[in-house]
């Protein structure tokens, strides 16, 4: 039952992630974009204090069901995982192996030394989330636009006008290139070994790992009932099972449930540490006032200030015109990129962009795309905007 909601609950999300960065046409409404703000390290960066207590909450309390449910390329991995399950039909999948604790750490480490020194490419990299958004975008968007523009052909061939017709334009090489080494790495590794690049590479899946050891519901095993057949370790993606001992490694594991749903014995559940009954908890709702000031009526001071500019600004347009020659065209060369709309600056742009390329796929007008190394080194795959094909 456990395994059955939590899968209803991952394809649920993972389907409106995956839809939200495809949807071309405004289908799906603006407020999916809280999607994205419930994702770890876009609202680390963003200090959204209350998406990240909820998140911490609910991994010291449930343990890494971030990673299991919400996280668009753990669910990934679990898709790959399946069908890999599918087409080689085999019974006994994985292994319990121990924790590569080095690894892991000092990926951590280096992705946070990386970004107090501004190489935001880095976190950018291997963020779950902004991979999983990178790989949507530069090669499963594509797809989705060349299918629609099939359908819309059939279609108005019938003299039905359903579908309309999409420009599908190149991002960027270094990005397409990247995306599709993220998705061949990552794709291979849960192929092979399920949950390998959660708990050895992915900086949020170390992060939540050391939280979730202190989590207060936990899966345990019932050790009258359980004989040691080894079932649990051979269904568990994460590698932590380590039936002979009837150890579990509660850093690594990601809450899939995948264990007890096999156990014919019934010997093994996911309770409260401590409790032999399951001890339902009431929580009082919260309430939260948000005060609104009326804004002032600064609509005169705008206009007297705007009449004002524009009359100077016109003054030394004609006077230029008049004493200065027309000069012959030249192309432009900007020596400072141009970042899209909302970045504030260009610091505070660079160290909060995870280059999830969201902003790339909703442009309608397809002028923001990944930049290469206009930002410097660090910021590789940060968008920038490419007024060669229209403008904002």
């Amino acid at each position: 039952m456990l395994k059955k909601i939590r899968v209803t609950i991952s394809v649920l999300l993972f389907s409106l992630i995956t839809l939200y960065f495809l949807d071309f046409s405004g289908f799906l409404p603006e407020s999916f974009s809280v999607l994205t703000d419930i994702q770890f390290i876009p609202a680390l960066l963003a200090l959204n204090i209350i998406i990240l207590i909820a998140l911490v909450a609910l991994t010291v309390i449930f343990g890494r069901v971030y990673c299991s449910s919400i996280c668009p390329m753990g669910i990934y991995q679990d898709i790959v995982a399946w069908f890999s399950k599918k087409i080689l039909k085999k019974k006994k999948r994985y292994t319990y192996s121990k924790a590569k604790i080095v690894l892991r750490w000092s990926v951590l480490g280096a992705t946070i030394i990386a970004f107090l020194f501004g190489f935001t490419f880095l976190v950018g990299l291997l963020d779950p989330y902004g991979a999983y958004g990178r790989l949507v975008t530069h090669i499963f968007r594509p797809a989705y636009l060349a299918g629609n523009n099939f359908l819309e052909a059939i279609f108005s061939s019938f003299n039905n006008y359903s579908f309309y017709k999409v420009g599908i334009y190149s991002l960027g090489v270094s990005s397409i290139i990247i995306a599709l080494i993220t998705l061949l790495v990552i794709g291979f590794l849960a192929w092979k070994n399920g949950r390998t690049y959660c708990n050895t590479i992915c900086p949020v899946g170390t992060t939540l790992g050391f939280l979730s050891r202190f989590s207060l519901f936990k899966i345990q095993f019932i050790d009258d009932k359980c004989n040691m057949c080894g079932l649990c370790s051979m269904k568990c993606k994460a590698s932590c099972i380590d039936a002979k001992n009837k150890v579990i490694d509660h850093n690594r594991c990601v809450t899939c449930f995948n264990c007890i749903e096999v156990c014919h014995r019934d010997a093994m559940k996911y309770a409260l540490i401590g409790s032999k009954k399951k001890k339902a908890v009431e929580t009082a709702p919260a309430f939260s006032y948000i005060r609104e000031d009326k804004p002032k009526d600064e609509s005169k001071r705008r206009f007297l200030s705007a009449t004002l500019i524009t009359s100077i600004a016109a003054g030394q347009l004609l006077a230029q015109t008049v004493t200065e020659p027309l000069l012959p065209k030249r192309e432009l060369k900007r020596k400072t990129p141009i970042a899209p709309p909302g970045a504030l600056n260009f610091d505070h742009f660079r160290e909060k962009c995870i280059s999830c390329h969201l902003c790339v796929s909703k442009c309608p007008s397809h002028v923001i795309k990944p930049a290469f190394l206009e930002y410097g080194l660090g910021g590789v795959m940060q968008p920038k905007l490419y007024f060669d094909h229209g403008f904002c």
